[in-house]
Parts: C-alpha cells; structure tokens; sequence
C-alpha cells in the first residue's frame, strides 16, 4: 500500500509539472549513459532547458517501479509518446547501434555494488543534514549549557568531562549534542526594510542573548555615535554539532563525558537532545503555487563573494511558509541604483536614480527546511548566488 501510494503521488505531480511549457535543450542527445557520480538532475540537464520540471517526462522502464532507481550504466533515451517528449529507461545498448546516436561512456557496467544516482549529491548536503540545527527563541532560552570543563580547561575533548547546568531530569547513560551557536536571524521586516531576515555571525565568547533579555531600541558600539544595528527580533539561532556526550551523573552541574567530536566543548555551548529523523532522500523537484514575497537568500556557506554549483545557502523561506523538500527556485540578484548624470543633484530623485533591472544568479532547491529558515543547495546557474538575492519561481530566468 505503502509503494502504491508513493507511486500515486509521483503520478500526481508529473501531471501537474506536465501541464506546463516543457521545451527541450536544442543540443539535447538521442540517448545518454547514465555514468558513476551521475544525478537525476545531471541527466534532466542534458536535455532539458528547465531541468527541475524532470518529473513531467519521466517514464520508467516497467521493470522499474521506482523512477529514483537508476543506476551507473542504463540507457536513458528520449522518445515522444503522443507527440510529447518523454525520457525512457532501457537496458545498456549493444554495440551494433548506430553510431549517429549519441553515447557517453558506455563502457561503464552495472555491477550490484553499484547503488541507484541520487537527485542530488548526497555528500554536498549531507553536512547540513546532521550537523545543524535551527531553533525558535522560544525552544532556544530552555537549553541546558555547559558552565564550565573539567579542571576548567578552555577546551576539551572525547574522554574528558564537562559540567553542564539544566540537566538535573537527566538520565544516567543518556546521549546528548553539544552544540554551539553560529548566527542568529532576525525579522528586519517590521522596519520596512528590503531583506526580511538577516543572519548575524555569533563569534565564541559572545553567545547569544535571549529575546527576553534583549535591551529595546539602538544598540550602540564603541565608535562614538555610530548605531552598529537596531535591535530587531531574533526569528532564530543556528547551531552546529561539536561534539556528543554521555550524562554520566544528573545534577546541577551535570558531569557528561565526551565521546566523540569535530570540535572541541567550550564554555557556553548548547547540549541539545539527537536529532534520530531519517531523511527522504529523493527530493521531487517542483515549483511552489506561489513564492512568498520578499523571499530571499539569506547566507552562503564557506565563501565570502558568492557560491556556485553544489554549495549551500541558506533563505529566508520554511515550513511555515508551506516549504517542503524538493521546493525549487530561481535566485535573482538585486538590480543596484544608480545616478542618471543627466540630470542635476537638484532634481527629482526619481529622476537621477534608476534601480537596474535583477539578474539571473542560478537555481536552487531545498533539502532541510526549518520553520522559518531552510538550506538549499545551488543546482546550475549563469551567475554567483549571493546573500541578499531574491528568490521567484524557478521556470523565470528574466
């Protein structure tokens, strides 16, 4: 019942994905053998311009059920059935086939030990669906945290002991998460400002201030009269896993032993409880009705300029806002304002400056989505995608 259902539903969305526009690449090959490291979107890339609209002609081999289930060294061909275009799976052709069609690599041979291609690359994303976790402020102010390391060490690591307070409901044996916050997002919405979240770095040694203890108004640095930012909502913390821990003895302090880590503990980080959720790893490609405006990018990871094929962002975008795994889109930049030099300083601001139009940065797609944030990984694009980029539907490119 279980397989009937899921096969029902991807029927169901191709239909739905097959009542739009899909236009084939005009370099699209006759056929391709799929290769090892190959993605679903890799393929639909080859031949199509709108590769996230894959679903609406995908038929499988019937001796395949499930369409995911391809493997290095099939045959994917291009047929039209009715007159509309459809991509089949067949077996690996003989060689007597002619040569006019176009081959790669079809030497390659499906061994067992030969898994099915994923979607997308698992080992891109595979970070960020274990070690992160984003938490509401509300879920955030309860955390346990650790007060201090054994013989108050500044770092520790597995085998060795720290103290943590809010954990006297502990239970002997119990395992646990340290984690520690990295950005916190805030709602600039309500200022009326472009972008409606921001993510603020937090550096170690900071921490991060509940919402219920922020002070109200401007926060002010020590520049003399300069407003380093306003003190707007926090939506959100980010925080990633450094280590994990066993309670060793319940209290206030608790003893946890270390057991093992990619970071070292530090004073002020989170222990959070395991996060055991078993991820559906075939991220259906397709469209929202309707994006929510003002979406956008909110970070990039491990790049300052912009990042590109296979990197991850985060947007502004989540459950809440009916985000789902899957969930495609087309990141645009923001077009800049710029002075008509034409006109006088004195005359009309609407006359001087002019807002260029937005350019197309690339595509992405949600893996993880949280309830008000979610990570996406960036899928092909002409462009760097940066912070700040707007987010629409994925068929626009203009």
């Amino acid at each position: 019942m279980k397989r009937l259902l899921i096969m029902l539903a991807a029927m169901t969305l191709a239909v739905s994905v097959q009542a739009q526009d899909v236009q084939l690449r005009e370099d699209h090959p006759r056929e391709y053998i799929v290769q090892q490291g190959d993605t679903l979107w890799d393929i639909a890339s080859r031949f199509l311009t709108r590769p996230w609209q894959w679903p609406a002609i995908w038929q499988a081999n019937p001796q395949i059920e499930n369409p995911h289930l391809i493997f290095p060294g099939d045959r994917i061909s291009l047929e039209f059935v009715g007159g509309e275009p459809r991509l089949m799976v067949g077996e690996r052709p003989r060689d007597d086939v002619d040569d006019s069609i176009r081959r790669l690599s079809p030497e390659i041979r499906r061994t067992p030990a030969d898994g099915p291609i994923a979607t997308i690359p698992y080992d891109a994303i595979e970070p960020f669906l274990r070690r992160p976790r984003v938490l509401s402020p509300e879920d955030f102010e309860g955390l346990p945290y650790v007060i201090a390391n054994i013989e108050q060490r500044i770092m520790t690591g597995p085998g060795d002991r720290t103290y943590v307070r809010g954990m006297e409901d502990a239970r002997p044996g119990q395992e646990v998460i340290i984690a520690r916050v990295t950005y916190q997002f805030e709602d600039r919405s309500a200022n009326g400002d472009e972008i409606k979240l921001r993510r603020n770095r937090i550096r170690h040694g900071q921490g991060a201030v509940p919402s219920s203890e922020r002070a109200r108004g401007a926060v002010w640095k020590n520049t003399i009269g300069r407003i380093d930012r306003f003190d707007y909502p926090v939506i959100g913390y980010e925080l990633w896993e450094a280590a994990r821990a066993r309670v060793l003895r319940p209290g206030d302090p608790a003893i946890l032993e270390l057991l093992d880590g990619r970071r070292e503990v530090m004073e002020g980080d989170y222990v959070l409880p395991i996060d055991y959720h078993v991820y559906d790893m075939t991220f259906m490609p397709r469209a929202m009705d309707e994006v929510p405006e003002g979406a956008s990018v909110l970070t990039i990871s491990e790049a300052y300029y912009g990042v590109g094929h296979y990197q991850i962002v985060a947007i502004s975008l989540g459950t809440a806002d009916g985000v789902q795994p899957g969930h495609t889109f087309s990141a645009f930049r923001p077009g800049e304002t710029v002075r008509d030099r034409r006109y006088s300083p004195f005359s009309r601001a609407a006359d001087r400056n002019v807002t260029l139009p937005d350019e197309y940065a690339g595509q992405l797609m949600v893996f993880r989505p949280f309830e008000r944030i979610s990570y996406a990984i960036v899928l092909d694009g002409r462009n760097a995608v940066r912070a700040q980029d707007r987010l629409d539907h994925p068929d626009r490119r203009l």
